[in-house]
């Protein structure tokens, strides 16, 4: 026999052969709290029974254990393979083996245990929300002060071009725009050598110096919302290196959070493929695709990625592909292991983008 099948759930772990056909089985001790905490520490890794029953296939001649999830065991070959045969063949018949075997009398008394794990869980699950979620909510907040400042710096940018227009196109950065107006506020005042040059023959309508007061505080609002953005983004990138550090190492503190948000959290993130993880972003060019009105897209918010952005156009789908593997197995490791190796993948990420740039 060359490979076995683990599965969990609410009754205990159960071992297939590549048929579905029942090989070993711990039923786990019939306690609500028991059984929730048991559950809840399986989502995260192996429990003892998984173990055992790990330990006991191999002794009877499997070769390779399957898995659910992401783990390692000294001296047994294991294997990650989501919803395979061995969860599918529990979820089908749990209800049997629970009542056939003994573990329960009824599904009456199966069902009632099921209601008191589940709320159990919830609870504990509540009390253990993933540090990811606070990196989603940064991350969302971060994308809406762009958002808030760009709309506020195009109004400054109208506003105050109606007194100095020659500085909206002298000046392209919003922020040094908004710094000009903050500390000098009337065009006369400017202080830098070209800008006061053009404003001498500015062809823009007087300012009194009311208007100047009102554009001028206008102005330092949208600066303390830039000094906002700022702080944030620092804790972010304290949040990430914290918390999710290989995808941190491979996609920088935003674009990795920014991947978090799209995916809807750590936990499923690694549970995607690299092709999902690569089109997080594009699901409107995917739908169009999809009804026949576009090309399939090759990425979606990674095209921010570096690498991607300062590659020639022919190598950018290798890139996008390699990146998204790496990203996969960053985000595995970062929950299930909770393991940085975060220098180690960004050097093996960085000769492999050397590889295809020289291939090319």
């Amino acid at each position: 026999m060359k490979k076995a099948y683990i599965a969990t759930n609410f009754i205990g772990c159960f071992a297939f052969d590549q048929n579905g056909k029942l090989l070993h089985y711990k039923f786990f001790e019939k306690n609500p709290e028991i059984i929730a905490s048991k559950l809840i520490k399986a989502k995260k890794g192996l429990i003892d029974e998984e173990k055992i029953l790990a330990y006991e296939l191999k002794n009877s001649g499997v070769s390779e254990v399957v898995f659910e999830k992401d783990v390692k065991l000294e001296g047994i070959k294991c294997a990650y393979e989501p919803e395979h045969i061995g969860v599918k063949k529990l979820k089908q018949d749990f209800r049997k083996f629970a009542i056939d075997f003994g573990w329960a009398e009824s599904n009456t008394e199966l069902n009632n245990l099921i209601t008191k794990i589940n709320v159990l869980i919830t609870k504990g699950k509540i009390s253990e929300i993933g540090r990811d979620k606070i990196i989603i909510q940064v991350i969302g907040v971060i994308n809406e002060l762009d958002d808030t400042i760009n709309t506020l710096s195009e109004r400054m940018r109208e506003w105050y071009g109606l007194h100095f227009p020659e500085l909206v196109k002298a000046v392209k950065s919003h922020q040094k725009f908004a710094e000009i107006i903050s500390k000098y506020g009337h065009r006369k005042d400017i202080e830098d050598k070209n800008l006061s040059k053009i404003a001498e023959k500015s062809a823009g309508m007087h300012f009194s110096q009311k208007d100047i007061e009102s554009i001028k505080k206008y102005s330092s609002a949208i600066l303390e919302l830039y000094e906002t953005r700022e702080k944030l983004s620092n804790y972010l990138s304290e949040l990430t290196r914290e918390n999710i550090p290989n995808l941190s190492a491979i996609a920088g503190p935003l674009l990795s959070a920014r991947l978090l948000a799209l995916a809807g959290g750590l936990e499923k993130m690694a549970k995607m493929t690299s092709s999902t993880i690569q089109l997080l972003g594009a699901e409107k060019a995917l739908f169009r695709h999809l009804k026949g009105k576009g090309k399939p897209p090759k990425y979606g918010v990674l095209f921010t990625h570096p690498y991607i952005q300062n590659s020639p156009k022919n190598q950018r789908g290798k890139i996008a592909r390699l990146l998204a593997s790496k990203l996969s197995i960053a985000a595995k490791m970062d929950y299930f292991s909770k393991e940085d190796h975060s220098q180690e993948l960004k050097k093996d990420l960085e000769e492999k983008i050397k590889e295809i740039r020289a291939g090319s």
